[in-house]
């Protein structure tokens, strides 16, 4: 009966370890980029119209968030965190090219190979596998 429960838990976590993981690699890897990459994290704060000094703590942040998403530690306030950060990328996105954004949206329905169509489709197939891996737990 354990052994049972002890399969039940670890399918049921699967897949949010999975993309916990995916996390990790994404920040780690965008604050590296940064990293060796400074004069386009440099360039990049300035296409966002906001002062370059926030390069540094970006990179720090990226880090740091990557870190502790791939050791699981503190989860709660790491996720509190990214949920807050994203929100206001995303409203800072809006705010200063929002027309740009709307006139760009049928770009979603289109795949190129791009980085980005690629890396996209890649969450998306991350997302399918996990909710699939949630089902099949469930069932």
């Amino acid at each position: 009966m354990i052994l049972g429960n002890i399969k039940e838990i670890k399918k049921t976590y699967a897949p949010k370890a999975l993309l916990r993981f995916l996390l990790a690699v994404i920040f780690l890897s965008a604050g590296i980029f940064r990293i060796l990459n400074f004069s386009v994290a440099e360039l990049e704060m300035k296409n966002l119209q906001l002062p370059h000094f926030l390069s540094y703590l970006l990179i720090i942040f990226e880090i740091i968030i990557g870190i502790f998403l791939f050791l699981g530690r503190y989860l709660k306030n790491v996720y509190s965190l990214l949920i807050g950060f994203l929100s206001l990328a995303l409203l800072w996105g809006l705010i200063i090219d929002g027309d740009h954004i709307a006139r760009q949206a049928g770009e979603l329905f289109i795949f190129k190979t791009t980085a980005l169509d690629f890396f996209m489709h890649l969450v998306f197939l991350v997302i399918l596998i996990s909710l699939y891996l949630d089902a099949e737990a469930e069932e």
